[in-house]
């Protein structure tokens, strides 16, 4: 397990990436564009997990001016099959994952949160971190997304095409932006694209971009400690209790809980728990 960063002005983006010889599950901190060789493009984002067979050829664009900062998990060649046999949806017969990305819920983005906040504290136990990245890829390969079944070539492409217009604007849109604005926007009607964003995505459109500003304010509470009013305003809450609030119902914990290291680790085995 580790954290990986690409300056936004690294050769890596104008090459085709090789992931290496093992799996991967990513977890991105913001939003790049991420596409698999052969494979439609997908606006990684926090609210998903990117998945990368051993070897996986792909090419990554800029969406955000920081460039790339991710944590990923490499896999061993074996883990896979036991994956499988543990209930992992994700992972077909062949012991190959079957998507490039998957929701991530809450818990599965908290406890990564966690783990690696862990990991780089002084005196991390290896144990503790050891068994938690087990529960933390299950949880995130366990489900297959309904993105997922089978449906007509055509109707797909058209569906996931939408899908990641939509999650482009809600990674930059206004706050105010309504759901008739959107629509007009991607040439689609509101009903169409609601229905079609939640079996896409796993996320309402609202939910998608109301967790988006939720987990980067997890991952700035370190930088804005003891004014988390400006973070709030900063992230388009309208104020500290109302992030705060909305921060509890996401996380289950207060932004001040999570912003103390001293915390990270009773949390970690609290969440690892479930």
């Amino acid at each position: 397990m580790g954290e990986f960063r690409c300056p936004p002005d690294d050769t890596a983006w104008r090459e085709t990436n090789l992931i290496g010889d093992r799996p991967h599950v990513v977890f991105p901190r913001i939003p790049v564009l991420i596409q698999h060789v052969d494979e439609a493009p997908v606006l990684a984002t926090p609210n998903e997990t990117m998945l990368y067979n051993a070897d996986q050829r792909y090419v990554r664009e800029l969406r955000n001016q920081a460039g790339d900062n991710c944590v990923y998990i490499e896999l061993h060649h074996e883990s896979l099959a036991l994956l499988a046999e543990e209930g992992a949806g994700l992972i077909d017969s062949s012991y190959r994952l079957v998507a490039s990305h998957a929701p991530a819920d809450h818990r599965t983005y908290l406890l990564q949160h966690l783990l690696i906040r862990h990991l780089k504290a002084p005196d991390p136990d290896p144990l503790l971190a050891e068994e938690t990245a087990a529960t933390l890829v299950l949880s995130a390969l366990r489900d297959r997304p309904a993105s997922a079944r089978r449906r007509r070539g055509s109707t797909k492409a058209a569906h996931t095409a939408l899908a990641e217009a939509a999650k482009t604007e809600l990674a930059s849109a206004p706050a105010r932006l309504t759901l008739s604005e959107l629509a007009r926007r991607l040439h689609s009607s509101a009903f169409h694209l609601a229905r079609v964003f939640r079996v896409e995505t796993g996320f309402s459109l609202h939910g998608f971009r109301q967790t988006l500003r939720l987990r980067a304010g997890l991952e700035r509470l370190s930088s804005h400690a003891g004014d988390l009013s400006t973070l709030a305003l900063e992230l388009g809450f309208s104020s500290h209790s109302h992030f705060s609030e909305r921060f509890r119902n996401e996380f289950g914990v207060s932004p001040s809980e999570l912003g103390n290291e001293r915390h990270v680790r009773a949390l970690l085995e609290a969440t690892a728990r479930g």
